[in-house]
């Protein structure tokens, strides 16, 4: 935990201490940002979202969200309080932009090939009446929008982590998920997760 808490306060040192003028978006995103996204937004650990080919807008408004400290979770706090809280609008636009316009790479996992069955039909179709289909607001293959991020190629294990943190009041912009979540269950949520990641 300490070594969590260094790297935040490293990163909101580094940030503020040339906060004088705009920095560079490329060179923020190829320094700071690739120590956990990786300089493409192709990042190998499940521990950090891959956010190549993410929407823009989407990103920008995160990165936001997590300068005013309004995501509370506790990856967001331990990894991007800190970084985020000395980013401009202006950089924060460019480092959204630059990670916009990244390849996303396939990001398969070995496994049960039938595990996705279920989510990807949770996907297409929802559940019921309580879970409307995902792709109504993330996309036909999961792209995203200005409004839902892209989820096509993201980390399973990421993705379930989200999806329980969306249970908590701990994403007050996402209340919409919230219902969702509540929605399935636990086998439903990893169905989902898996079947996104192979996408």
């Amino acid at each position: 935990m300490k070594t969590i808490w260094m790297m935040g306060l490293f990163g909101a040192l580094l940030l503020a201490g040339s906060a004088q003028a705009d920095r560079d978006p490329e060179a923020l995103a190829r320094t700071w940002c690739a120590n956990c996204h990786g300089a493409d937004g192709n990042s190998v650990s499940p521990l950090f979202p891959r956010i190549a080919g993410q929407q823009a807008a989407y990103l920008g408004q995160q990165l936001k969200l997590f300068r005013e400290q309004s995501r509370s979770d506790q990856a967001a706090h331990d990894y991007m309080w800190g970084v985020a809280g000395g980013l401009s609008d202006a950089e924060i636009a460019g480092v959204a932009g630059y990670f916009a316009a990244q390849t996303p790479k396939p990001n398969y996992a070995a496994g049960d090939a039938a595990r996705p069955a279920v989510g990807k039909e949770i996907f297409l179709r929802g559940k019921g009446d309580s879970v409307p289909a995902c792709f109504a607001c993330h996309g036909p293959r999961a792209e995203g929008t200005e409004q839902a991020p892209r989820l096509a190629g993201q980390h399973a294990a990421y993705l379930l982590k989200q999806l329980h943190v969306f249970s908590t009041s701990q994403r007050p912009a996402a209340v919409s998920m919230q219902a969702i979540v509540h929605g399935l269950n636990e086998e439903e949520l990893n169905s989902l997760a898996a079947y996104l990641q192979g996408l």
